[in-house]
């Protein structure tokens, strides 16, 4: 049989064992405790009773209304008038029955699964409503029973019947095998038969008692007494029934009880506590506020599962683990500070903290630590035992304790200490440094020290006659005792990196476990290959390694969260299986001991845990159940609740943003349990198993979606899968209507270009011969063009090869004049006549000039004729322009004695790019001076108005004839000056292209020996 399964196994020998735990529970420390105060479920402080129902939600009477819990969610429901609950009850069809301040009702569920509190007064008569209030609900299969102290209301068939007291009022309503009972004061016990409330026979001997507990007891009735104690009835005798607890329940009260999983039955005392007893009498357990309850009014206790006591009281709720392996020990329990180290020494537990050394006493409901050394040793970190001695490690040095006395054997400080297998020797960890062995010699302990290894030691263990460690930095080493010369010395034979790790013995290796692997090392020092590990949980941190039984391991380690954990796992043949069996500590593992009769002892920052694995991991009865609790759509509309089986919703196509909560039906600490989800529809794969007990969804897709949400304890259990089924609707314009509308319009859009298409081939038809008879006069019109352009192309090769010819005739005839002016000057510089040399420089000075304005020209209209030639315009002031341009040109004008006259009107603007302007003005009177004659005058005017400015340039020189005006524009046009000066026929080429790029116009008026009139125009913008 399998480990988890003998777990499992406890419903057919659970009541001998769990005897002979309470028998056998000297040791145990203190119940893990959930303690639910009114800031957790912001309502009120008093609960007076808790349900469950089949979903595993709990429901709790409250101060404000009924308290739901789901496990992850409270949710409160007010009743009529905002009144407090004093009872909830479930009957054997899931109604929730409420019982409140003159107030009583149920709760009903909406479509969605919202709950909400529905009243039964308007079915009483008016009269019978001043009852004060409903303090019990008992539920039988034939009727609901609302118990006030005036009267008893039945709910049957959906009408009321009132009950009145035959003497001084009903005290009390519980149903016990199906049947009602309560207690007339005055009168004794009664009991519901259909329509009549009947005397139980002997109920009278209870007619002056008073009662607050109806349970069963095997085919008797069990009945507690506030004040007197417990009774037994059967066959109308009733016989006292003496426990170990009898004087605490008549001194505190007996206010509520119930029968716990395991037959025994547990009863609260309304100013004290909670005892447990078996049906013997027997006292078991004591919960009180030692235990870590709270010391407040106990009203209500109750069993819903195999490990789970609830206690109601006046400030919240507690949940005791009551059957549980696990217990605990802190401060309370008399352990004080960090705890770093747990054994057992002639028979008694010793736990060592930073604060001291303790000894476990024993108690009759539990062990108290105490303080065990009278001398401050600081910081304690280790236990061990020595020839009878238990050796202490600590900051002061190794301490030996015998004989009721403490001794030093030496004041090296230390942090950790073993004792060797035949215990002949310590091995340490010395201070923060390294790592040491105690061995004997001269009848005392000699330390020798690991040379050169300077890191903390973590675990040191023996491996035949091997010695291997284990750093806080992650180093494992193999270490020999060796001996030479008569000296004794220890010797690094092997170093291993594997990071964060803990070791423990298991046969004849040890075996070293990591946080992303494991290992084990043989007795010839050699580290095997990586194994995988078969942990419930990624481990962030490997805190400590103990052996348990048959080839188990409990493991203690930290997730990435820094969640403690221990588990147990299996090693068999090389691998390690997970048993699912774990526990969360609570607390940083520091140290395990493997104690006597299967017991566990963890220690660590926040105290110790005994764990017995004698006592069984019990199940929850019935099925492990998830739920998937409630769907929130949007910010807060809430689809469904409390687990409710609803119809899929469809969610509009632009608001998918949705949340799934889901709960087991086990309310245990969050660590305790885990999920798994997936979207089918979107994501196929499970999830990785969380502690999230929500899920968010945003922009889904339109189509069709299945949650899907499983879980599992701590005993490996899963769930069976809950699923939700919802869609996603399509936009409109990927609805149904709207692709028959597309169809529909495609079909008609095809008919249309049919017909479209057949008028347009019968058109196509009656143009054909149109076309044919048209071709011919087109390809003589293509003929025609193709000559045109030929005529074109070669007009524009005959520029080409005149442009060349044109520039190499006229950058050859300054170069010839230069090179002829120099050879001249160096003649006339040989006949030293200095007078023909100065106008041979003058002659050289002209010829460079013409050379420059020819070169300029031509560079500026290749850049015109590439595009390259950019236009920027500005705003230029005329006269200030035209005054720059003339006093450029005033040299050559003087050189043929021509006056330049500048007038026009002041305040003039021209809108153009002044270096293409510049160009214009400079060729245009260039070319003036250069046609006109010796003494002349050229005139230079300008004005303007709102729409345009003009400039007008003016020469009285030789003119020019009416049949070479035309063609002045074009390259093919040069002339010679009056004193035959050479032009290029580029000059008015680039006047009329840039006047043209300043968006302006050119006009020209001559009379041949009368001069030429240049006028520009230009618009003001």
């Amino acid at each position: 049989m399998s480990l988890i399964k003998s777990a499992l196994l406890c419903l057919a020998f659970l009541p001998t064992v769990i005897f002979n735990i309470w028998a056998q529970s000297s040791e145990k420390g203190l119940p893990f405790i959930d303690y639910y105060a009114p800031s957790d479920y912001r309502a009120g402080s008093f609960n007076f009773n808790v349900i469950r129902d089949s979903l595993g939600i709990y429901y709790f009477s409250n101060d404000d209304g009924v308290l739901v819990y789901n496990g992850v969610d409270w949710n409160l429901i007010k009743v009529t008038k905002e009144k407090s609950v004093y009872w909830v009850q479930q009957d054997n069809q899931g109604t929730i029955y409420v019982g409140s301040d003159g107030e009583f009702g149920y709760l009903k569920s909406s479509d969605s699964g919202k709950l909400a509190y529905v009243s039964l007064m308007d079915h009483i008569d008016p009269q019978f409503h001043d009852f004060g209030a409903v303090w019990e609900i008992a539920c039988s299969s034939k009727e609901v029973v609302f118990r006030s102290r005036k009267y008893i209301f039945k709910w049957k068939d959906n009408k009321i019947k009132v009950f009145h007291p035959s003497d001084q009022g009903f005290d009390i309503a519980f149903t016990v095998r199906d049947t009602v009972f309560t207690r007339n004061r005055g009168v004794g016990l009664m009991y519901m038969d259909g329509d009549h409330l009947k005397m139980k026979k002997g109920g009278e001997y209870f007619a002056d008692i008073k009662v607050n507990i109806f349970l069963p007891y095997e085919d008797a009735l069990l009945i507690g007494s506030r004040y007197d104690g417990l009774f037994l009835m059967k066959d109308g005798e009733v016989q006292v029934l003496e426990t170990e607890a009898d004087d605490f329940f008549k001194k505190y009260k007996i206010y509520h009880g119930c029968v716990t999983h395991d037959g025994n039955y547990a009863f609260a005392a309304y100013t004290k506590g909670v005892a447990i007893i078996d049906k013997n009498g027997k006292l078991l357990e004591m919960l009180d506020e030692k235990s870590g309850l709270i010391d407040f009014q106990y009203l209500f206790v109750g069993m819903f599962d195999a490990n789970n006591l609830w206690i109601a009281n006046g400030v919240g709720t507690s949940k005791v683990k009551i059957l549980s392996p696990l217990s605990y020990f802190d401060q309370r329990r008399g352990l004080i500070d960090v705890g770093t180290d747990i054994i057992r020494y002639q028979g008694n537990v010793y736990a060592t903290t930073l604060r001291g050394l303790f000894k476990l006493e024993r108690g009759d409901f539990g062990g108290q630590f105490v303080p065990f050394n009278s001398e401050d040793f600081y910081e304690i970190y280790s236990l061990g035992i020595m020839d009878d001695q238990m050796i202490v490690g600590c900051q002061r040095g190794l301490i030996a304790y015998s004989n009721d006395k403490f001794s030093f054997l030496d004041d090296q400080r230390l942090h950790y200490a073993r004792v060797s297998q035949d215990e002949t020797k310590v091995y340490v960890g010395i201070g923060e440094v390294g790592m040491g062995m105690y061995h004997e010699e001269a009848n005392s302990l000699k330390l020798i020290k690991l040379e050169g290894f300077t890191e903390p030691i973590k675990k040191i263990e023996e491996l035949g006659d091997l010695i291997v460690f284990v750093s806080k930095y992650g180093t494992l080493g193999i270490v020999s005792h060796r001996m030479t010369q008569g000296m004794q010395y220890l010797k690094l034979e092997e170093e291993y990196q594997v990071g964060n790790a803990a070791i423990v013995p298991c046969g004849d290796k040890v075996l070293v476990v990591a946080r992303d692997a494991w290992y084990y090392i043989d007795k010839t020092g050699k580290l095997s290959e990586p194994r995988p590990l078969a942990l419930s949980n990624v481990p962030a941190k490997i805190l400590q390694v103990v052996s348990a039984k048959e080839e188990t391991l409990w493991v203690s380690y930290q997730d990435e969260q820094r969640v403690n954990y221990n588990e147990l796992v299996v090693m068999e043949e090389g691998q390690m299986t997970a048993t699912g069996i774990a526990f969360g500590s609570h607390f940083h593992v520091t140290s395990s001991f493997s104690d006597l009769d299967s017991v566990l002892w963890f220690i660590g920052d926040g105290g110790a845990v005994r764990y017995d694995q004698k006592i069984p991991t019990i199940a929850e009865t019935g099925d492990f159940r998830c739920h998937v609790g409630k769907m929130v759509w949007g910010k807060d509309s809430v689809i469904f609740e409390n687990g409710s089986d609803v119809d899929p919703v469809v969610l509009p196509y632009d608001q998918t943003d949705i949340r799934f909560t889901f709960f087991t039906n086990e309310v245990n600490a969050s660590e305790e349990k885990v999920f798994q989800y997936r979207l089918v529809g979107r994501d196929n794969e499970w999830s990785d198993w969380s502690r999230e007990s929500k899920k968010d969804y945003t922009g889904l897709a339109a189509g069709e979606y299945i949650f899907h949400v499983r879980a599992k304890n701590t005993i490996n259990q899963l769930s069976k899968v809950d699923a939700y089924h919802f869609y996603v609707s399509r936009p409109w314009y990927r609805s149904r209507y709207a692709i028959i509308a597309y169809v529909a319009s495609i079909l008609v859009l095809i008919y249309i270009l049919f017909r479209i298409r057949t008028a347009s081939l019968e058109q196509a038809k009656l143009n054909l011969e149109r076309i044919v008879s048209k071709r011919t006069a087109e390809v003589e019109a293509q003929k025609k063009d193709l000559e045109t352009q030929r005529l074109v192309l070669q007009n524009a090769n005959d520029t080409k090869n005149q442009l060349f010819s044109i520039i190499g005739h006229d950058l050859r005839s300054p170069l010839n004049s230069l090179q002829g002016l120099t050879d001249l000057i160096h003649h006339y510089q040989a006949e030293q006549q200095t007078e023909m040399v100065d106008e041979m420089v003058e002659h050289m000075a002209d010829s460079v000039k013409r050379l420059r304005h020819l070169l300029d020209n031509l560079l500026t209209w290749a850049l015109n004729q590439s595009g390259n030639f950019k236009v920027d315009p500005e705003l230029i002031k005329v006269d200030f322009f035209l005054k720059e341009i003339i006093s450029i040109l005033r040299e050559s004008a003087k050189s043929k004695k021509i006056t330049l006259e500048l007038s026009g009107s002041s305040g003039c603007l021209i809108h153009a790019d002044r270096n293409s302007l510049s160009t214009v003005l400079r060729n245009l009177i260039n070319n003036a001076i250069k046609f006109s004659n010796e003494g002349s005058k050229i005139e230079v005017g300008y004005g303007c108005d709102h729409q345009k400015t003009t400039i007008t340039i003016s020469d009285n020189g030789v003119g020019i004839s009416d049949d070479k005006l035309e063609e002045i524009f074009e390259l093919t046009h040069s002339t010679y000056g009056t004193n035959n000066e050479k032009g290029t026929g580029l000059g008015l080429v680039l006047v009329s292209e840039f006047v043209a790029l300043n968006d302006g116009t050119i006009e020209v008026s001559s009379k041949l020996g009368e001069g030429t009139t240049f006028t520009l125009t230009f618009p003001n913008k």
